[in-house]
């Protein structure tokens, strides 16, 4: 279908010739910049980016039969192209959303940040997440989304309401970056917020999955399989920006996690039984090699974890190093993926403390040891050894 001819506007926005878009020459910023949430390059640099408020109307979010879970609601926004096409009333700069301003503030608490609290040098501080949303929409609502989550993992009687915020907002997020970035195009400008923005949508899929699909184990795996193939196509991103963060503000943090991750001559043994356990079973060439790499990895994060408290950034870098052909087999809930999963399972076990991971390890050991038959259980006696360890403690 041929796109519909417009004029051309000499004295349009950068971003609306950038998007090949009609500008409306809208000062300080224009109506397609509004809808979009981006900065319009009509705005002073050193003006803050100004996005339109306009009145709200409800959008379902989430319900049981998509998520398992009670069915909530969150605000979203009256679509944009009624607005131009009625322009009844001028947007309102000056309104202001009370439910947004406390998750931001929550972003500095010390509940939010306490995975702060180890002082790691792989661990990028939330302030640059912060520094970085003021100037991006599409982070922000990706930072208010991990606020909203954190809110709802901690309170009891709002955890629905933060949820469906965490659900609406981090869809709108993702809604935001598609549309400021119609074709992917990383630059020494915005490669740190695309770089922060793809890692924080992979961890927020995987916190929800860790903390909300528990319906079942069948639940659980389909979420978490979900969320690894989402994450991959969110990599991407991260690839075509990789060679241009070495020189910015979070070069430190991500050569160190490289620096971490390098194998090391003194490798542990927690993972001694799942070599043994791919080394018997009667399976397909593809299928023993995408099981090693999957043992190899994970015996990496364990040599990295070990002495120290969780690491964040290493417990969540496990399930994207995964093969896909490991993800397929853990979809159709081969034994033997699963008992690599429980493994993993142990990590999670020790970053309990944590609001990011909660009780999920325990909640992935039990439910594997309980689904797989006894002739499998001889495999699963390190992860049950942890939680033992838990409970004489």
């Amino acid at each position: 279908m041929s796109r519909r001819p417009h004029k051309k506007s000499r004295n349009g926005c950068l971003e609306c010739k950038r998007r090949h878009m009609r500008c409306d020459k809208n000062h300080p910023i224009c109506v397609n910049c509004g809808a979009a949430e981006i900065r319009c390059s009509f705005l002073g640099r050193d003006s803050p980016c100004i996005v339109p408020a306009f009145s709200r109307g409800r959008l379902h979010v989430a319900s049981s039969s998509d998520t398992g879970s009670t069915a909530a609601s969150t605000p979203a926004p009256t679509p944009w192209q009624d607005h131009t096409m009625s322009n009844r009333e001028p947007p309102d700069p000056y309104n202001v959303n009370m439910t947004h301003l406390g998750l931001f503030n929550n972003l500095s608490s010390k509940e939010f940040r306490s995975f702060e609290d180890s002082g790691q040098p792989d661990i990028m501080a939330t302030s640059i997440y912060v520094k970085h949303a003021l100037t991006t929409p599409y982070l922000m609502h990706q930072m208010l989304a991990g606020s909203a989550l954190q809110l709802s993992v901690r309170s009891t009687e709002s955890r629905n309401s933060y949820r469906a915020y965490a659900t609406g907002l981090q869809n709108r997020a993702l809604s935001l970056f598609n549309e400021g970035n119609p074709v992917l195009e990383v630059t020494p400008a915005n490669c740190v917020q695309m770089f922060l923005f793809s890692s924080s949508v992979g961890v927020l899929l995987l916190c929800d999955t860790l903390h909300y699909q528990r319906d079942s184990l069948e639940v659980f795996i389909d979420s978490f399989t979900h969320g690894l193939s989402v994450y991959r196509g969110v990599l991407a991103v991260v690839d075509q920006c990789w060679h241009l963060l070495g020189q910015t503000e979070l070069g430190p943090s991500l050569k160190m996690s490289q620096v971490l991750m390098q194998p090391t001559d003194a490798s542990g043994s927690e993972c001694a039984a799942l070599w043994d356990l791919v080394k018997a079973a009667d399976i397909s060439p593809s299928s023993r090699k995408a099981y090693r790499e999957s043992v190899l990895h994970l015996q990496q994060v364990f040599d990295v974890q070990r002495g120290n408290k969780a690491r964040v950034p290493v417990v969540f870098k496990w399930p994207i190093l995964v093969s896909p052909d490991y993800v397929d087999l853990l979809r159709q809930r081969r034994a033997e993926a699963l008992i690599i999963l429980a493994h993993y399972a142990v990590l999670l076990h020790r970053g309990r403390e944590l609001w990011l991971i909660g009780d999920s390890g325990r909640f992935l050991i039990e439910s594997i040891c309980g689904n797989l038959g006894s002739n499998w259980q001889e495999w699963l006696k390190f992860p049950k050894a942890a939680l033992r360890e838990d409970l004489d403690a």
